[in-house]
């Protein structure tokens, strides 16, 4: 949170940032109401940027599956991440990866936008359906109305739920709306089973990520061969295998260990599409670990206080500042910056940044003309006049015994604490190196000049 002084650079044009103390006071005041009224005025917000990409040269950004864009159709990704705790904080709980917190993050594919981080204690499942639909309902009001008319929702085998799926295929309650999921399906004792009876004729080559056909992956649907009293209509299962890669060798099934590929399953209710495409558009999810690790960078990992309702508003911030990096990319930026990562964009200078002159170019010292040796010449140096020997003048007695001030203009009496000292002798090694550099090596009496 101290970090808000970093602000301090752009006090020219955004003023002065407020301090530590007050930053958070003001956002220990923020509950469950001021978290309404944020909302509200971030949709207002995205309903004025959206229309400012409406109007680019491009158009808006829809996303592309095996090289076609997928127009008129909005994206929404969504997925859960285990953040760690180092402090006692409200909601930090054990987890199957230590101790912390367990939020929910949703993302819009389409601008990378971060429409919502709900924070969650650490032991909330991965797989709950109520906080899916929950956050999946908060995202959608964020968005323009006719952005929700059209919207694909994926997520991972967390989001394979009866409810979750069931809310989709309804458009949420609303007949206009033309809903679709491509989630990941859990792999369980009969789907191996059914597995196994697959025809070796029934799979059909995969492609890879530009759309060219990869020999050594196939796919195939499975729909009719399983039990799925219960689900909703329109399911349908797609099974994917390829080479075992060495990350997944410790965690494959005995059925994978016998046949020497990893399956994988995903579950949708898209009609009309062939495997490929089906299996291309759900690959594409992949883009929500870069959005996790985008808010992890930024704050996400570093939650400031020990109260739930504080971090939270904390969660909110964070949220509407990876909302303004994606805006300004999109708007601002074009080519290489308008797609480079958070590091990328702290490193690289804008054309129109102001920037220091570079330093004047260093001196370097080089031996006159004068002292360069001819052809045939030595560098060695040449013999000089011997140095005199510095020898210890005796000091002068007064009748009362004390040492009298030295005659040479420009030297100081010692002090009175030290005029009846003896003199200090000398260590070992200055005595030997006084010797070899031709000094005496007797000790000098307090007060001569050296």
């Amino acid at each position: 949170m101290s970090g808000i002084a970093v602000m301090r650079q752009a006090a020219l044009v955004l003023g002065h940032p407020a301090s530590a103390s007050t930053l958070y006071r003001a956002l220990d005041a923020i509950g469950p109401v001021e978290l309404a009224k944020i909302a509200s005025a971030r949709a207002k917000a995205r309903s004025r940027v959206h229309d400012l990409l409406d109007l680019r040269p491009g158009g808006f950004p829809w996303i592309r599956v095996d090289g076609r864009a997928l127009t008129g159709w909005t994206v929404l990704d969504i997925d859960a991440s285990l953040v760690p705790a180092h402090s006692d904080k409200e909601g930090a709980e054990p987890n199957r990866k230590g101790y912390g917190l367990h939020p929910i993050l949703l993302f819009l594919d389409n601008t990378d936008e971060h429409l919502v981080c709900r924070l969650r204690p650490g032991s909330a499942g991965a797989n709950t359906a109520s906080d899916h639909i929950e956050v999946c309902a908060q995202g959608l009001r964020q968005l323009p109305t006719r952005r929700r008319r059209k919207v694909l929702f994926r997520a991972d085998g967390a989001g394979a739920t009866r409810e979750y799926l069931r809310w989709i295929t309804d458009g949420g309650g609303n007949k206009a709306n033309t809903w679709q999921y491509s989630v990941g399906w859990t792999r369980e004792e009969d789907f191996w089973t059914q597995l196994a009876k697959v025809p070796a004729t029934a799979w059909s080559t995969a492609l890879d990520a530009k759309g060219k056909p990869r020999e050594d992956a196939a796919l195939v649907e499975i729909t009719g061969m399983l039990d799925l009293t219960g689900w909703p209509e329109g399911l349908r299962i797609v099974v994917r295998r390829e080479p075992v890669h060495p990350k997944y060798a410790k965690d494959l099934k005995p059925y994978e260990v016998a046949t020497g590929f990893r399956y994988q399953a995903i579950a949708t209710n898209t009609p009309g599409r062939q495997l490929q495409w089906l299996d291309a558009c759900h690959r594409v999810h992949a883009h929500v670990e870069s959005g996790i690790r985008r808010s992890k960078a930024l704050t996400l990992t570093r939650l400031p206080s020990a109260k739930f309702a504080l971090n939270q508003a904390w969660c909110t911030l964070l949220a509407i500042a990876m909302d303004l990096l994606s805006w300004f990319q999109l708007l601002a930026l074009d080519g290489r910056l308008a797609r480079a990562g958070h590091h990328t964009r702290r490193t690289v200078r804008h054309p129109g940044q102001a920037h220091r002159p570079r330093p004047p170019p260093r001196t370097e010292l080089r031996p006159s003309l004068a002292r360069r040796p001819h052809h045939g010449q030595s560098l060695e140096p040449r013999p000089g006049p011997a140095r005199p020997r510095l020898t210890p003048t005796p000091p002068t007695q007064h009748a009362e015994g004390a040492l009298a001030a030295p005659s040479a203009r420009g030297s100081r009496r010692p002090p009175r604490r030290y005029r009846d000292q003896p003199p200090c002798p000398r260590p070992e090694h200055a005595r030997d190196e006084r010797a070899l550099s031709g000094h005496s090596t007797e000790p000098l009496h307090v007060g001569a000049r050296t």
